[in-house]
């Protein structure tokens, strides 16, 4: 015989069982139903554009954590002003009660200018990453999504009830420390305010104590607690995008798997089918191979 067709037929078939095998075997060991784009052009592409999101929302993530952290920084530095700021305001209370000696108004000056002292330190010490967060210059912009146009800006430099800036001396930016109702023309400030004739404060004047010092006081207080509702509000703010990224991040992820990964239970199945067609080629093969042989019997 010229041509052993029966074989022809069996090794094509064998060729194709053993291609399935290997394609099942690599599925079942990867977990993926695409390895490479010849498995499925379309849903690769589809695939990594779907990779790309999820991984932009991890970045994204790692920035709003960073951007929480920027705030927390900010916020721990405010709930101190704060504390510094109450005990400024009853020491001046308690000065003007009358009953304190000149060395005790002393002694209160002398507490009040380390407490205004730190005041003015924080406003430049506090620093996330080697930038000044409260002497009003911070702004940042936060990549808080994975495309372009996903940002948020963390601004405490704007002339608005957001400006963070510690300053001590008087001001007339809105959101500064220092700042007064537009109506108050005063210039007396926090690093002004005296108890004591005997001991000067930081800026200088030895007046001694006056009522109007507590209705400064009371403003500075309502300006720092309006900083500080400002960090927690733009932090609830980056803690409602880190979850709606978590909850998006999942959906993607979910789409990514129905195109990717493997069926388990399927090229089990597949494999299984296939290993078996594949055995019966080689036994059929064999016996296709000795089918030529019998023409040997015809020749006298």
């Amino acid at each position: 015989m010229a041509s052993n067709i029966d074989s022809l037929i069996v090794q094509r078939a064998l060729g194709s069982h053993t291609k399935n095998v290997n394609l099942s075997t690599e599925r079942l060991a990867t977990g993926f139903r695409i390895n490479r784009p010849s498995d499925d052009a379309a849903g690769y592409v589809y695939s990594e554009k779907l990779d790309a999101q999820v991984r932009g929302m991890d970045a994204a993530q790692r920035n709003i954590n960073d951007g929480i952290a920027t705030l927390d920084t900010a916020d721990t530095s405010l709930t101190t002003v704060l504390d510094n700021l109450q005990r400024i305001r009853e020491i001046v209370v308690e000065a003007n009660g009358g009953g304190q000696t000149p060395a005790e108004l002393d002694a209160g000056q002398i507490e009040i200018n380390n407490l205004v002292q730190e005041i003015s330190d924080l406003r430049t010490t506090t620093e996330f990453n080697g930038r000044r967060l409260l002497d009003g210059t911070f702004n940042q912009n936060i990549q808080n999504g994975p495309n372009n146009g996903n940002t948020y800006a963390l601004d405490f430099s704007t002339a608005g009830w957001n400006r963070m800036n510690l300053g001590v001396t008087s001001s007339t930016t809105i959101g500064d420390l220092g700042y007064y109702a537009a109506a108050d023309t005063s210039t007396k400030a926090l690093n002004m305010i005296s108890v004591s004739t005997g001991v000067a404060s930081l800026g200088g004047a030895t007046t001694g104590v006056a009522a109007t010092d507590l209705d400064r006081l009371d403003r500075l207080i309502r300006n720092a607690s309006s900083m500080q509702a400002s960090t927690s509000a733009r932090r609830n703010r980056l803690s409602s995008d880190y979850n709606f990224l978590t909850d998006l991040k999942f959906n993607y992820e979910s789409a990514k798997s129905n195109v990717m990964d493997a069926d388990i239970a399927l090229e089990s199945t597949r494999l299984t089918i296939n290993q078996v067609l594949q055995q019966s080629a080689v036994s059929l093969l064999s016996q296709a191979n000795s089918s030529p042989q019998l023409a040997l019997s015809l020749i006298p």
